[in-house]
């Protein structure tokens, strides 16, 4: 199957009664939802296994395990303030036992992920490119690997901007010769800007039950803003995922400094489910959501218990991470990075017929939230369910099924799983503003808000 994807923006009807700040404006706008894609980028080269997206992405199939977070905090976004004394840590694995020899660097972007307009130097204080020269050794596993972290930014490399960043690693000597991208950003946080917010259920009445809507309104105080509907650029997220973020919504109306940004429809989320849940912290004693372990051929394989659709089923409040994971492994005096070995998980769903004119996918940051080939579940007729195979490090993880029609790039993630306006999530706003004669989006505000239906 081929997944095809459109950046073609969606026309925005706009009727200004009023054009003066301070005023108040009423704007009729279309936003939108991000695409999920299994790539987002366009052009002849896409599909060349070393064309550098400017998303998250494994550019070989030994690339395992990749996070990206808030130093010593695994479940946070990655998002750090320019101005404090935080950092990034990106740690992945190259399931080899062979050194390898890798350079990183970043490139900055807009708010849509398009490369800017910057040069290096205007962004990177330090050399354009350094080598990744931290990494440690596998012990005590079956599977081989060297594990490699990165601090961003460490004492070589200091970021000055605000805004996206790309941290790309290749091959040294060789940026052609990629090995992965993710992505982050660096906000300022300015204390002129305050945002409200407020999460709830939503008001059109064929998604009450099934979404949730986020009102907020930016009180910008004594910042100058020239112009919000040209020069701000709103994003959110939910559970801190781009792949179905809200990109394009535009103030309602403005009034003594403050922006409001409460619609009834444009900025809705599915409030889908709580994720389905296992752990392989243990390869010795079944884990929640694990129906048996067994030892073959020099290999950890984890057999899940089977699924089952919810889609049918009233929502059911558990506690979940929100589709991320968490490597870990309790085996005694134990460092989870290079001490958690990689197991065969076997997932499978039950289902009485195989389901036409598409395909079933695994689901979550455990696929970096993408449908991936090594995802797709196939069709057991003798067992009745869809079955796949992943392999993984040992840890908590998140995950959920999701459907994808022939023909089309967007999982349906409601049709085994439900969803519903009760369910947990995180959201997350960031607030991009470019002035006038400037040539990059800074990220002045961000501010995060966990929604629970209390």
């Amino acid at each position: 199957m081929k997944f095809i994807s459109s950046n073609k923006s969606i026309t925005r009807l706009k009727a200004i009664i009023i054009i003066a700040l301070g005023v108040s404006f009423i704007f009729v706008s279309d936003a939108c939802h991000a695409q999920f894609n299994i790539d987002q980028n366009e052009g002849s080269g896409y599909y060349n296994d070393n064309y550098l997206r400017l998303a998250n992405y494994n550019y070989q199939p030994n690339i395992k395990s990749v996070t990206l977070h808030r130093k010593d905090w695994p479940l946070s976004n990655a998002i750090i303030d320019l101005n404090e004394d935080v950092t990034l840590e990106l740690s992945f694995d190259v399931l080899d036992s062979s050194l390898g020899n890798y350079m990183y660097s970043f490139v900055h972007c807009d708010h849509n992920w398009n490369q800017s307009d910057l040069s290096v130097q205007e962004y990177v204080d330090g050399p354009p490119e350094d080598y990744l020269t931290e990494y440690d050794y596998s012990r005590n596993t079956f599977q081989k690997f060297i594990h490699y972290s990165l601090e961003i930014p460490n004492f070589n490399v200091r970021l000055t901007k605000s805004g996206n960043y790309i941290v790309k690693v290749y091959e040294a000597g060789n940026p052609d010769e990629l090995v992965l991208t993710r992505r982050f950003s660096i906000t300022e946080d300015l204390n002129d800007i305050q945002i409200g917010v407020k999460v709830h259920q939503a008001t059109r009445v064929k998604e009450r039950y099934s979404h949730q809507e986020v009102d907020f309104d930016i009180a910008f105080g004594n910042y100058e803003l020239t112009n919000p509907y040209t020069d701000l650029h709103i994003v959110v997220l939910q559970n801190n995922c781009w792949e179905n973020a809200l990109i394009g919504l535009e103030p309602r109306f403005v009034k003594d400094r403050l922006l409001d940004y409460n619609y009834d429809g444009e900025n809705t989320f599915p409030g889908q489910n709580e994720y389905r849940f296992f752990d392989i912290q243990n390869t010795r004693y079944n884990g929640q959501g694990v129906e048996r372990i067994s030892f073959q051929n020099k290999e950890n394989h984890a057999y899940l218990v089977q699924d089952k659709s919810r889609s049918a089923i009233t929502y059911l409040q558990r506690p979940d991470i929100n589709g991320w994971y968490f490597i870990k492994t309790v085996q005694s005096n134990a460092v989870s990075a290079i001490d958690a070995d990689y197991v065969t998980l076997h997932f499978s769903l039950s289902q009485n017929s195989s389901i036409p004119n598409g395909d079933v996918y695994i689901y979550g940051a455990l696929t970096d939230w993408k449908i991936t080939p090594e995802a797709k579940m196939q069709f057991n007729q003798s067992n009745l369910q869809y079955e796949a195979n992943m392999y993984l490090k040992q840890g908590l993880y998140n995950y959920q099924y999701v459907f994808v029609a022939d023909g089309q790039s967007t999982p349906d993630m409601s049709y085994f799983e439900g969803s519903h306006y009760e369910t947990e999530n995180d959201y997350t706003i960031l607030v991009y503003h470019r002035k006038i004669g400037l040539d990059y989006d800074r990220l002045i505000k961000t501010t995060e808000f966990k929604y629970t239906n209390n």
